[in-house]
């Protein structure tokens, strides 16, 4: 059965991209150049993705942090010395106009549903589109992240900004070995906010709400959960404000088991002016900048000490495919390779394909040649489960999947081990 993927398929399958829309609903509120008329080009409409921030203190705090974490970024990007910035997710941001105006090459890495929308936009408002390329990608898939940059021969300042947050344990530990693989292959350094991120948002919010500022963080959280469909936003690479200290310690020895190093750069001093400060008093700018001197961007390198590693996952070598068939109002499917926010789509689409054209009372899913599964293949088993009466049996699976899908929320579907 050969089924295309729908444009609808793919928003279901990973809701988490709507959080991009709103960074830059938020940076137009901050009047950060070109991104009102990207938000116009995009035709998203303002009012809709801000209405979880009605509160206008939410707004205000959230488009601090995201102005801050825009701005630091495109200036470390621009002081790292690299000519090749590979923005791993790359959003709705201007990022790419400000960094190819600056003569950096911009590769633009993200879901397929926001790169295939974000590229005419950008180009549209480029003056050096020449200068910049867009890949839907998976972050935890190596072999698409490999496919994007394999034309690329100069070192790489790759960047994550507002991702790592949203992959649980095993995803997590994913990408920063296939960071480190990109590393290998290319050179460069990797910068990223997203190990502070919580310090950074506790210390912006705290600056502005003063005694405030928890109650405005917990309703921030709840509007980023509703958006994302995500629900963890930590992992051993996310500090804990509450043990900042013990969990960096943490999170630069997962650093260390991948063959990488970090230096920390202070974000107080790297923090260029930044146009909110229109909307803030004197006191809450001074607050805030001393509270960002607690706060560091991480660069991470490869560590020279430690030898090359072999990285090799079976994951990364199968090529996805998938088999369909109806037999006895059973829908049939055999799945290979990896299940993730690339192939899950098809998955999705073909389900509902084959519900809309036959009488299906149960799914079982041979898993037997299927390696590897992400939240985002987690989520459109879940719609299956939902959707039929019988629901879901899954064949085979292998102790990856086992642990996945055994977690509380996943425990409805029905798993059956390999004999």
């Amino acid at each position: 059965m050969d089924i295309a993927t729908d444009h609808n398929a793919q928003m279901r399958t990973n809701p988490v991209f709507q959080t991009a829309k709103t960074a830059v609903c938020l940076m137009a509120k901050a009047d950060i150049p070109d991104s009102s008329a990207i938000v116009h080009a995009l035709g998203v409409k303002e009012d809709e993705v801000l209405q979880s921030m009605a509160d206008p203190d939410i707004l205000l705090g959230n488009a601090l942090v995201v102005e801050t974490k825009y701005r630091t970024m495109c200036s470390l990007i621009k002081a790292s010395g690299y000519h090749t910035c590979a923005d791993l997710p790359c959003g709705y941001t201007p990022k790419a106009l400000r960094l190819t105006e600056g003569g950096i090459r911009f590769i633009g890495l993200d879901l397929p549903i926001v790169a295939d929308e974000m590229e005419p936009v950008i180009r549209s408002l480029a003056t050096h589109p020449e200068r910049m390329s867009f890949y839907g990608v998976d972050a935890t898939n190596l072999e698409s992240l490999v496919s994007a940059l394999r034309n690329e021969n100069q070192p790489l300042c790759i960047t994550t900004e507002g991702m790592m947050m949203y992959f649980n344990e095993s995803e997590v530990n994913t990408v920063i070995s296939n960071i480190r693989s990109i590393l290998e292959i290319h050179g460069g350094s990797w910068i990223t906010p997203d190990p502070e991120f919580m310090l950074q948002f506790f210390g912006s919010f705290r600056s502005v709400f003063g005694e405030r500022f928890l109650e405005k963080l917990a309703t921030t959280k709840v509007a980023a959960k509703e958006q994302s469909d995500v629900s963890n936003l930590c992992n051993s690479f996310i500090l804990n404000p509450a043990d900042a200290l013990g969990s960096a310690g943490t999170a630069e020895e997962t650093l260390r088991k991948h063959g990488l190093k970090v230096e920390k750069i202070n974000l107080a001093e790297h923090m260029p002016t930044l146009n909110i400060y229109r909307q803030l008093t004197q006191h809450q700018i001074s607050n805030f900048k001393e509270e960002m001197k607690q706060c560091h961007y991480w660069a991470i390198t490869l560590d020279g000490t430690q030898e090359r590693q072999n990285h090799e996952r079976i994951q990364d070598k199968v090529p996805f495919d998938m088999r369909c068939s109806i037999e006895n109002n059973v829908f049939q499917v055999s799945l290979c390779g990896r299940l993730d926010s690339l192939t899950a789509p098809s998955l999705l689409t073909a389900w509902e394909h084959a519900k809309d054209t036959n009488t299906i009372n149960r799914i079982e899913i041979d898993c037997s040649m299927l390696y590897y599964i992400t939240s985002a293949g987690v989520r459109v088993l879940l719609i299956l489960q939902e959707g039929c009466e019988f629901g879901v049996t899954l064949n085979a699976v292998n102790c990856h999947i086992d642990k996945m899908l055994t977690q509380k929320q996943f425990t409805k579907i029905s798993l059956q081990q390999p004999s």
